[in-house]
């Protein structure tokens, strides 16, 4: 799928509300006056709003992942309190979840009116300016950090200097380039101004007067998405790993398969060099796949027998001609896990000095009943403040333990620990820290 494919199904789903909610419901109560044009971007904000948070709240850990790149380009950028930003990025991340889904349908039923045109309106002229702010990269260098604000060092514009690939708009469900997300967020942000200009035509589908109790009818509606948004964000990462998984490691992947594919589809990238003729100060532009057809610009001499041509330095620009795979099964280089025709299984550590020690445990008992019946057991970590065997023998973990980059593992799983049971290089099955089952279980559900 494409951002044009999802915004089509996105407009489909919007005229699907105007017709049934919108002008069907003012046709039953009998109301005389209608505001298609006004409805049509009330339910398409709307949509987009809770299928966007929808997505992100399955994985709100990686959306918090997300949130800490971007705080930690602005801390290079020197915007203050930035490493605070960093620390509490997935307490930010939950708020704006539960903010993105609960002002959806608010936006859909009519709720809020000024309240939720004006808070949707500032939401995304923050995700603009982040969004913006990752486009403009492109025009300062990654090697010396130079600010985006630093006009007099800006280069020409390259797609290798962006500092993040990917906004994490959509979470892993659908990965944009940075100018489609740019572009997309504009937009998005002048037809939330629209809504705020037109308030007062929002359709609403309660009245405002209705009551329960001593309760409005709308604040018992809006509180109750609240909760059921935070329950649902919760239960996505604190109480079990996501419903969805939209990751290359998923349950059902072949991961030997996913890696080759990977490695298959390279990107494709082209220089364009700058050359100037000494003598009359004309340029050429010359791509990188053509320069054999253009010899003169290293064999042209002048009357001293120099070189007529020379090439701008400062001038040459990078453009990406094919996105290639930048998934995070290319760096899944474990031929002990990959090779093995059999069962094994998967531990994942992350930071040790945070895990979840009673979950080792378990896991390190369901690996000795495993090993007696010729079942590996492997650990990925990237950090530990102590010793590792201290650590291992703490957890019975009497198995081996190798090292790993944090992003690969927060990838292959979202808990500390987490454990993954592979056969012939399939994912079998995932368990968060929180269910991690014993072995007679896992083999009467699993291996045959």
């Amino acid at each position: 799928m494409t951002v044009y494919t999802l915004f089509l199904y996105i407009a489909i789903a919007a005229f699907v509300l105007l017709a049934i909610v919108g002008l069907g419901h003012s046709k039953l109560k009998g109301h005389n006056v209608t505001q298609p044009k006004v409805w049509f971007v009330q339910y398409f904000v709307g949509a987009l709003l809770v299928f966007s948070g929808m997505v992100k709240a399955v994985d709100p850990l990686g959306t918090a992942y997300k949130m800490q790149d971007y705080f930690t380009q602005f801390e290079i950028q020197g915007l203050p309190f930035m490493d605070i930003m960093h620390e509490n990025a997935l307490a930010f991340s939950l708020v704006m979840l539960v903010l993105e889904l609960v002002l959806g349908v608010c936006l859909i039923l009519g709720l809020g009116q000024l309240k939720t045109t004006r808070i949707n309106l500032l939401m995304m002229l923050f995700f603009t300016f982040l969004t913006g702010f990752n486009y403009l990269t492109g025009y300062t260098s990654k090697a010396d950090e130079i600010g985006i604000l630093e006009f007099s060092k800006w280069e020409a514009f390259s797609d290798a200097n962006i500092r993040i690939t990917d906004c994490g708009c959509f979470g892993d469900f659908l990965k944009l380039k940075p100018i489609e997300t740019f572009i997309k967020d504009i937009i998005y942000t002048i037809m939330s101004l629209y809504l705020v200009f037109n308030t007062s035509k929002l359709k609403e589908l309660f009245p405002r007067d209705k009551k329960i109790g001593p309760v409005q009818l709308r604040t018992l509606i809006v509180g109750a998405f609240i909760v059921l948004s935070i329950w649902f964000c919760l239960q996505n990462y604190m109480f079990d790993k996501p419903m969805i998984d939209f990751r290359p490691f998923a349950e059902g992947i072949d991961l030997r398969k996913a890696k080759a594919d990977c490695a298959a589809d390279a990107a494709v990238t082209e220089t364009i060099f700058t050359y100037k003729n000494i003598a009359s100060g004309e340029e050429k532009l010359i791509n990188s796949s053509e320069i054999a057809d253009h010899p003169y610009l290293w064999e042209d001499k002048d009357a001293a027998g120099n070189a007529a041509w020379e090439i701008q330095s400062d001038l040459t620009q990078s453009k990406t001609i094919k996105e290639g795979c930048n998934s995070q099964i290319q760096y899944f280089d474990y031929p002990e896990i990959l090779d093995n025709s059999g069962y094994s299984f998967l531990v994942l550590g992350g930071d040790l000095s945070k895990t979840d020690r009673a979950a080792f445990k378990k896991i390190g008992d369901l690996a000795a009943s495993a090993e007696k019946e010729g079942i590996q057991t492997k650990a990925l970590y990237y950090y530990s403040k102590e010793n590792i065997d201290a650590f291992r023998h703490d957890v019975n973990g009497a198995y081996e333990f190798l090292t790993a980059d944090d992003k690969l593992i927060k990838t292959i799983i979202r808990a500390n620990p987490g454990l993954v049971l592979i056969k012939d290089g399939q994912v079998v099955q995932k368990w968060h820290h929180k269910h991690i089952p014993d072995y007679i279980s896992v083999k009467s559900a699993h291996i045959n």
